[in-house]
Parts: structure tokens; sequence; C-alpha cells
């Protein structure tokens, strides 16, 4: 399936959230399923990067995703919206977040454990507010170096920030990666960068960055999904180092672990079937 098969099998829909702002998303309700999904993807914010992992779930699940939407500026009023919207389907799911997604979803579950069954968190970090102080020096070092690209920014023509995304996406790509791995990256890289505008990436920059708003999480606040998180972790990740990966799994109670997914920060990506089926195997097993 192409991107713009995905868009007509899965068109985008509209709500309206009570403040008046209209939610951007896209939805599949599989009748068979016993399990809802959100997809919610990492930094650079384009839903449409998950689109052969939502047609692949959607075998299985009823799936849900959406963009980090520029009209919702800081991660609680997103989450806020993202409840919402949860509600009108009537809908209780389990969050399953990429990087950046990952830590949007701890943020929604924090805020609004009602509405979660469990959590799937791929190459991210923690919002532990105990976290090691190597992790939060990571952390931060993450944060700083956003708060650098948004000067440039605001400086640069936007066609050179795209080349130096591109850049910082392939340089990822580890040596195990097949020339058609390699190809397929680029290729999916290229399609997301020509959605891209310079607004949204502004948006999406400052959105990363308020996330530094939430550390103050605790491990009670995940309690009520002990044994229903799952942390795939590379160890092939370099996004992320091992003190966010450690403080992470010290944040959430009983977590599955699963650390031979390889393919670095892309390897749900490039290892897209065994990512799915790990994913699956987890979430059946604790949906029936």
């Amino acid at each position: 399936m192409t991107l713009a098969e995905f868009r007509q099998v899965y068109p985008e829909d509209a709500f309206i959230v009570s403040s008046g702002k209209t939610f951007l998303y896209r939805y599949y309700k599989n009748p068979e399923a016993r399990a809802t999904l959100v997809l919610l993807t990492g930094g650079i914010g384009l839903s449409d990067l998950f689109y052969r992992h939502f047609d692949r779930f959607s075998r299985d699940f009823s799936v849900l995703t959406f963009d980090y939407q520029i009209p919702f500026a800081d991660n609680g009023e997103f989450a806020d919206a993202v409840v919402e919207l949860l509600h009108s389907l009537r809908e209780k799911v389990w969050l399953v977040g990429q990087s950046l997604g990952g830590v949007v979803a701890q943020i929604i579950a924090q805020r609004h454990p009602d509405v979660v069954e469990g959590l799937v968190l791929s190459n991210t970090c923690s919002l532990s507010g105990s976290m090691s102080e190597a992790g939060y020096r990571d952390l931060m070092r993450i944060l700083e170096g956003q708060q650098k690209f948004r000067k440039w920014l605001s400086i640069l023509p936007f066609s050179v920030i795209k080349q130096i995304m591109k850049w910082m996406v392939l340089k990822n790509t580890t040596e195990d990666f097949t020339p058609e791995e390699k190809a397929g990256i680029k290729e999916m890289c290229d399609s997301m960068l020509e959605l891209l505008t310079k607004p949204y990436e502004a948006h999406m920059i400052d959105f990363l960055i308020d996330a530094k708003h939430y550390l103050d999480l605790t491990r009670d606040d995940f309690a009520t999904w002990e044994g229903r998180v799952l942390l795939i972790l590379s160890r092939d990740d370099t996004t992320f180092t091992p003190a966010c990966k450690y403080d992470l799994i010290n944040l959430m109670p009983n977590p599955t672990v699963v650390e031979r997914l390889t393919g670095g920060h892309l390897a749900l990506m490039v290892r897209l079937e065994d990512y799915i089926d790990l994913v699956t195997e987890f979430i059946k097993t604790r949906s029936d």
C-alpha cells in the first residue's frame, strides 16, 4: 500500500473539542477486535510515518492515529484533547508510542488513566521525577540540542533545515541494514519531509521542549498497568542513552523489556514485521 492509497482507505476525520478547536485524526474500527491501539509517532510529528503500521495493525485491532497539531500548544492541552476524542469514540486504548510518542503516552496515561488499557513504548525515555543524575543530564542534553535547532530554524532556509533533518535520520542507519532497508528509510524520510512545513517543525520543537514541564511522574502513576507495559528498547539505539532507558524501566511497574529488536532508533520501521508481531502478541495475550 502506498501513502496515497492509505489516505484513501483510511480518510482523515475531524472532531471539535470542548474549547472549540478542531482535532484531526484517522480511525479504523475493526468489528472483530478486542483492543484499540493509539499510534503515537516520534519527533517529526507526522502520523503518516506510521501508515504501514496502521494498515498492518488494523488486521487485528481497531487503530487510531493523529499528528501533534499546532492548535494544541503544549502536551497537557494535547493530551486532554486526545481524551475528549477517545470519550466521544467510546474507546479505552493501548497507547503505542515511539520516541517522543512514548513521552506523550506517559503524559496521557498519567493525566487520564481511565482511558488507558496499557502501554507499548519503544526507544524513548522516562518523565520520572526521581530519574538518575546521568539520565537527567542526558535528557537535558537532548532538549538543549532542540533549543539550538530552534534557533537554526529561525535563521536558515527551510530547505537547508530539511537536509539537516534528513542527515540526522539517515545517520541512524546501522551497519547491518540491507541496501533495501536503507533505501526504504530514505524513501520514507523524503516523503515525510515533503509534507513538513516550517511552522509545523517550529511547533514540534516547542512541543518536545515542553515535555520538561512534566518531569514529576512516579511509579505509582503507572501502578494500574502492572504487567501491561511493553518496553522495546533496542540495544543499538543511540538517541536515548542507557541511563535514559534504565530510568524508564524503573518508572514502570513490572514491565516486559525487549532489547533484541535491532535497527537503532528506527528499529520499528526497519524491522516492521518483527515489531508488529511483538506488539500484537503482547496485547492479544492481555486482551483475550
